[in-house]
């Protein structure tokens, strides 16, 4: 029987939660449900679908953010009063849409809230938002097994659903066919300091023989500040945001996740999944999630960031040794079928209509 789902998500944009979402909402209307989205009107993976404005807005001043998210939260909540609907499921994508969840359960909804973040900042905040999911969630999904053990979670009703790529990534990565070029190294990742941006270039600057190459989720302006700021060797190439990164994913050779899982834990892992799709072997942290999308050995290693000698060393093996490649290279594709999106697909499905 079809169900009527509302969805919300705080800020839409080509960042791995919404990617989740959009995935999560196609499913959805694949089985006939009666579907509604609030979302902010930036662009991002939930462009595709109509949605409702959530009133939340970024700014470069952090207190004018803080600002905007709580009264977007209270704008949402009395929206939804006036909107109630019966017989509607809520479904919060992050932690950050609390307000939908207040609401959601004073209107006697049943309220999913599927979580990505281990923790926030500041830390008030993240465990005032934690304790609205874990209080007044009905059911909370988290990414990986790692996630699982959250101790902010502790007490809530939670089930395991990894992430899966988007039908239309899966599509495009079919059939291509690897350029014979030099062996290029590729990281995706945003303009925050504890996401190994130093290491990655430093790592350019010990294997000078090898392409690197850094895709920003953030704007050209803000990359162009950082750029001023850093001083690169020749073989590194850094872009902005980009809708299409199949074009960076295809010409790749190695996935690299230099996260500081002592400032910030990965708890899936996105890039290194898309990576599986275009046969690239990874090398992620020892903690959080990403590991559990990486057997050493089969389909790449799990190096410490601070372990540059080492990831060093294997970068040469995978360039020297071709047939060493070649056999991370077939792991990806024995890998990945744990996060196929026909897994995800039949596992959100039932969870909806159960």
């Amino acid at each position: 029987m079809p169900q009527r789902i509302a969805f919300f998500h705080l800020l839409n944009n080509y960042t791995g939660s919404p990617q989740i979402l959009s995935s999560v909402i196609s499913t959805a209307q694949d089985n006939g449900d009666q579907v509604k989205l609030y979302t902010s009107s930036t662009e991002g993976f939930l462009s595709g679908f109509k949605s409702n404005n959530n009133f939340y807005k970024r700014s470069e001043h952090r207190i004018l953010t803080l600002f905007s998210f709580f009264f977007s939260q209270f704008l949402l909540a009395i929206k939804l009063l006036f909107e109630n609907r019966k017989d509607e499921i809520y479904y919060v994508n992050t932690i950050l849409p609390f307000g939908a969840i207040l609401m959601g359960r004073l209107l006697g909804k049943r309220v999913i809230t599927h979580v990505h973040e281990y923790e926030i900042s500041p830390k008030l905040l993240s465990n005032f938002l934690f304790w609205v999911v874990r209080t007044f969630s009905t059911e909370v999904i988290v990414v990986s097994k790692f996630l699982k053990t959250n101790p902010n979670l502790e007490g809530a009703n939670i089930r395991v659903i990894y992430n899966c790529v988007t039908s239309e990534f899966e599509m495009k990565s079919k059939g291509f066919v690897k350029p014979s070029q030099a062996f290029e190294v590729l990281m995706l990742a945003s303009l925050r300091p504890y996401k190994g941006l130093s290491e990655f270039i430093e790592l350019a600057r010990r294997v000078p023989k090898v392409i690197f190459t850094l895709v920003l989720s953030d704007e050209k302006r803000e990359v162009d500040q950082f750029l001023t700021k850093e001083s690169l060797p020749s073989n590194i190439q850094i872009y902005p945001v980009t809708k299409d990164v199949h074009a960076f994913y295809s010409k790749a050779s190695l996935i690299l996740n230099l996260a500081h899982p002592d400032k910030w834990v990965e708890t899936f892992g996105m890039t290194v999944l898309e990576g599986m799709y275009y046969e690239l072997p990874a090398i992620v942290p020892t903690v959080g999630g990403i590991t559990e999308l990486v057997d050493p050995g089969v389909n790449g290693f799990q190096i410490n960031y601070k372990e540059l000698d080492l990831i060093a060393e294997e970068i040469n093996m995978m360039v020297n040794q071709p047939e060493y490649w070649e056999r991370l290279s077939k792991g990806t594709i024995q890998k990945r079928s744990d996060f196929s999106r026909e897994v995800f697909s039949t596992k959100i499905a039932k969870l909806l209509h159960q």
